[in-house]
């Protein structure tokens, strides 16, 4: 069926998405999260039923019908649609919340505490690691209520670059995101400040981070920039503190980087993934020098395994195909 808009900003949301992409395409680059996750899911829900798309942002109250199925990623402004309509108690068929959790940071989700209790269910867009810790946190009340959802990426607009390395001794160690206070970047300055004889690259904004070079701030991932990189570069890290499931472990992983993160990034207990801490910096030095003195085979072997990941788990499929398994019943 064809999908409806809404009214006010009239889906500004998938506007803003697609101008995204028009401008991150434009030279070969990916449409990234959150933009990609409105489109695909969007689209998916299109195809099987009418569908109406709001801005998170707009203001108001729905007009829910007792037929009606929402889904809504709350914004934190109180005066938003989503937060708006659940606290009004306006009813309908089925309710649910659909946004990235992590709590070792409380701030970054009490906003939306109280909305939790008028919801269905809760779409936690997280890594393994925090749903699995739920029932020692702040959410621990509400854990019977949530499904949870691995992000997800394109493998096709993240194609396999990374296909050699370095010889050891000469292997660089990538971060791709920003420097804000749940990516640990604390840890990351002082295991890369021990490293301090290998290559060690960062893309992305905020404040410089010591022991880490600046390729470059917000840009687009084209295939050209990500495999200059990757000629540098070897050795993908991530050491986040509190972080649901960044996008960009999972694009380093289709690009064919070897991945070394924390378990609050989300990502653990998986064989290919090299875990790091966010405290024990002597142990994250000992990782990182292994794996730049492995073999080159070994290094092949964690591409090769985080690649097919990406392209049989982590697809849109299972994570738009997860959200209607729960709730095609309710359509």
């Amino acid at each position: 069926m064809e999908a409806k808009t809404g009214t006010g900003v009239v889906g500004a949301l998938e506007q803003i998405a697609r101008a995204a992409k028009r401008k991150l395409t434009s030279n070969g680059g990916p449409l990234p999260a959150p933009y990609s996750i409105t489109v695909n899911l969007h689209r998916y829900l299109a195809a099987r039923c009418d569908v109406k798309l709001y801005d998170w942002r707009e203001k108001g109250i729905l007009s829910l019908k007792p037929e009606d199925v929402l889904i809504g990623h709350p914004h934190p402004d109180p005066e938003t649609l989503v937060q708006q309509t659940l606290r009004s108690g306006a009813k309908c068929r089925w309710k649910a919340l659909l946004f990235p959790i992590h709590h070792a940071l409380p701030t970054f989700n009490e906003y939306a505490l109280p909305l939790l209790d008028r919801a269905d269910v809760v779409l936690g867009i997280m890594g393994p690691y925090w749903y699995d810790t739920l029932d020692t946190s702040f959410l621990a009340p509400w854990k019977k209520k949530i499904v949870r959802l691995d992000l997800a990426v394109s493998a096709a607009e993240f194609p396999l670059v990374k296909k050699q390395f370095n010889a050891p001794g000469k292997r660089g160690y990538l971060y791709i995101g920003n420097n804000r206070p749940e990516k640990g970047i604390e840890a990351l300055s002082a295991t890369l400040g021990r490293l301090e004889q290998y290559p060690r690259g960062w893309v992305g904004g905020g404040p410089d981070i010591p022991h880490a070079t600046r390729i470059a701030g917000y840009r687009e991932l084209t295939r050209e920039f990500i495999a200059g990189l990757a000629e540098r570069y070897d050795i993908f890290l991530n050491t986040s503190f509190s972080d649901a499931n960044p996008a960009t472990i999972l694009e380093a992983m289709a690009w064919g980087f070897p991945v070394a993160c924390t378990p609050e990034s989300g990502y653990y207990n998986m064989p290919s993934i090299v875990p790091l801490s966010t405290t024990d910096i002597e142990a994250n030095v000992a990782a990182l020098e292994e794996l730049q003195q492995a073999p080159e085979g070994r290094l092949c072997e964690l591409s090769k395994a985080n690649r097919a990941l990406v392209e049989t788990q982590y697809t849109w499929e299972k994570f738009c195909g997860r959200v209607w398994s729960q709730l095609e019943r309710f359509v």
